[in-house]
């Protein structure tokens, strides 16, 4: 029987093989689907950790509910149910300007607040008379130069390039808008407008109402924590899923191409410490950046060299627990983003008991806090007893904690998020140019189009869907979801 081949068990790679099972029976003949995972579990990053009335986010603290194929996914394998909403706290977000303060969406509260002064304020006032840029520009600037042309140097300075920080780690100069945020972009294309688009984004009902969500979606994740969706999806009889099995590299198998077969093996998997190589007439590559490129170096040495081009940066995540009366420090929110020119190493602060129920013990406080990323890797080098002194004393500083944390765990990311950096567009399309001449060969994770965990969900069942095509001779694949090849 043939063999479909999917490298790595993260969310990417288990909703790819959820997807191809979904269209193996309209192919001629079946085939059989075989998940390999390198670790000992499978989620990928999607990590989490359970101790004592604790449930501790180790990677991603949730995702943006925006992609109706993944929840078409999650329903079809009966995880819908477990979906939770995060509470009204995360309308509430925090910048640290000195001290904390809360970043408003109305103009006269946001003034308020004064995260940027009167210039500044005016200077964002005025974005529905910018001009728009032609594409060619918008394709090269930075997401720094995107906001600076389009709301000001202030608000580059002192709101957008924290954001970058808290969701990529990286720096707002070097990453990509296109790259990073298309939706952005789009809005500048259509509307001529950040501002303008949004606007008519919420008249024709496109965006979230809800407080806890915004243009993007709702904030959600699942009862028993991220992790519990790639257990739930590794479960199924649809599939075969091998942990502890590191493919070493992917070698061509050119003798096969000569039989009358439609699909014949073309690849021969090479397994760490097993003699007997796995055949597949597909495969799907769902893995970090970096490891597709080891993975496909043979068989695909172009596309390999432009996934090397791809900076993957540490991260560590500190989680503490205190106490009920540290409760007493905090304001009700989603957390704080701490910008560079403050002087802390801390990048941001989730307030994660604040957000999803069953977080931590009744009344107590669960914290995380982010650190390292592209603006500082070294900090990964620290051993995790002064990681847990620098957030504590950091945290204690900003907040003006006086209880000790009771309840610590540090997780150490070597390569944490793809930095989608200036001239990513051209990269992504020079790999999926070479894949076009690389029959049988796919590409899924979180390297190409999009960095979120819905967003690598939606990748894996576009990649699964087209592999699964191809393998049974099934035309006329739909284009769905990001940029496919």
């Amino acid at each position: 029987m043939k063999r479909l081949v999917i490298i790595g068990a993260g969310i990417s790679g288990l909703c790819a093989a959820h997807e191809a099972a979904q269209y193996r029976s309209k192919a001629a003949d079946g085939f059989e689907i075989l998940v390999l995972e390198a670790n000992s579990r499978v989620g990928g990053k999607a990590r989490t950790v359970k101790r004592d009335g604790w449930l501790i986010e180790a990677g991603p603290t949730g995702y943006l509910d925006n992609e109706p194929e993944f929840n078409k996914l999650l329903e079809q394998n009966g995880i819908l149910h477990e979906k939770v909403q995060a509470n009204d706290a995360a309308a509430r977000r925090y910048l640290l300007h000195s001290r904390l303060r809360e970043i408003k969406t109305h103009p006269l509260a946001f003034a308020r607040s004064r995260i940027i002064g009167p210039i500044g304020i005016l200077r964002m006032m005025a974005e529905p008379f910018i001009p728009r840029a032609n594409p060619e520009r918008v394709e090269l600037e930075s997401i720094w130069d995107f906001a600076s042309r389009r709301l000001g140097v202030a608000a580059a300075n002192k709101l957008i390039a924290p954001m970058v920080l808290g969701v990529f780690a990286g720096d707002a100069r070097q990453l990509s808008v296109s790259a990073s945020f298309p939706n952005l972009v789009a809005l500048e294309r259509n509307h001529g407008s950040l501002i303008r688009g949004m606007i008519a984004s919420r008249r024709k009902g496109q965006s979230n109402e809800d407080p806890k969500g915004g243009l993007s979606g709702k904030l959600v994740s699942f009862r028993r924590g991220l992790q519990s969706v790639a257990v739930a999806l590794a479960e199924s009889d649809k599939f075969t899923v091998r942990c502890d099995t590191k493919v070493r590299k992917i070698e061509a198998i050119t003798t096969a191409y000569g039989s009358s077969d439609r699909r014949p093996p073309r690849y021969r998997l090479l397994i760490d410490g097993v003699d007997s190589p796995i055949e597949a007439n597909a495969v799907v590559a769902a893995g970090e950046a970096f490891a597709n490129a080891d993975a496909v170096k043979e068989v695909a040495p172009e596309v390999a060299m432009a996934l090397r081009e791809i900076t993957t940066p540490p991260v560590v995540v500190v989680a503490l627990g205190f106490q009920p009366q540290a409760a007493l420090n905090f304001p009700t929110g989603f957390g704080v983003l701490i910008p560079r020119d403050q002087g802390y190493r801390t990048l941001g602060c989730i307030w994660d008991s604040q957000l999803f129920p069953g977080r931590s013990p009744k009344d107590h406080v669960l914290l995380r806090a982010m650190l390292g990323g592209s603006v500082d890797p070294h900090v990964a080098e620290l051993d995790d007893d002064s990681l847990i002194e620098l957030v504590s004393d950091e945290l204690s500083r900003i907040f003006g904690l006086t209880s000790l944390p009771i309840l610590s765990e540090v997780t150490k990311w070597p390569f944490a998020i793809p930095q989608y950096d200036l001239g990513h567009p051209l990269r992504v399309a020079r790999i999926e140019a070479a894949l076009e001449r690389t029959p049988g060969l796919f590409l899924a994770g979180n390297g190409l189009h999009g960095v979120a965990f819905s967003k690598s969900a939606v990748t894996g069942i576009d990649q699964g869907r087209r592999a699964a095509r191809w393998l049974g001779g099934i035309p006329n694949a739909p284009e769905t979801g990001p940029k496919e090849r």
